[in-house]
């Protein structure tokens, strides 16, 4: 039983957020990533702080592939080199410590691969990473306060 308050709010908040996107026209699916990478990078403030640069930088970067494969009227060879190079790249940011959460940004890029537009991405990535916060913020809330009435 463990896992129930965290399990309810994850699924009361699920729920609504799918209700919100699908109202409002934003896609659902991305924010689900950005979730679990909230949760894979600790589940706290710093989870926030850790995913939010390397996901950034796996989404320009993602979309900085496509860019270049355009402008070189890019072959299945050219894209092949391209995603070699951007993988290099996902991968070498590990060293970098604010970037060092290269599964965030492999994350990201296939988030903005799936959806081919970096904002429409971005957005309900970023928002994913906010919902996993609130997600833990409103258990401890609830877990606080039933630890202070004994």
């Amino acid at each position: 039983m463990q896992l129930l308050p965290i399990s309810l709010s994850i699924g009361i908040l699920a729920g609504i957020w799918t209700f919100v996107s699908a109202t409002y026209g934003i896609l659902t699916w991305p924010t689900f990533i950005g979730w679990a990478i909230f949760f894979f990078l600790g589940a706290n403030k710093e989870a926030l702080v850790k995913a939010f640069p390397p996901v950034l930088a796996g989404l320009i970067l993602g979309y900085l592939t496509v860019l270049v494969n355009t402008a070189l009227h890019g072959n299945t060879l050219i894209l092949a080199i391209l995603v070699a190079v951007l993988a290099f790249l996902l991968t070498f940011m590990m060293n970098i410590s604010w970037l060092a959460a290269a599964p965030s940004a492999f994350a990201a890029t296939a988030t903005y691969f799936g959806v081919g537009d970096p904002i429409k991405a971005a957005i309900p990535l970023i928002i994913g990473l906010l919902l996993g916060y609130i997600s833990v913020w409103i258990v401890d809330i609830f877990v606080k306060n039933d630890t202070d009435k004994a």
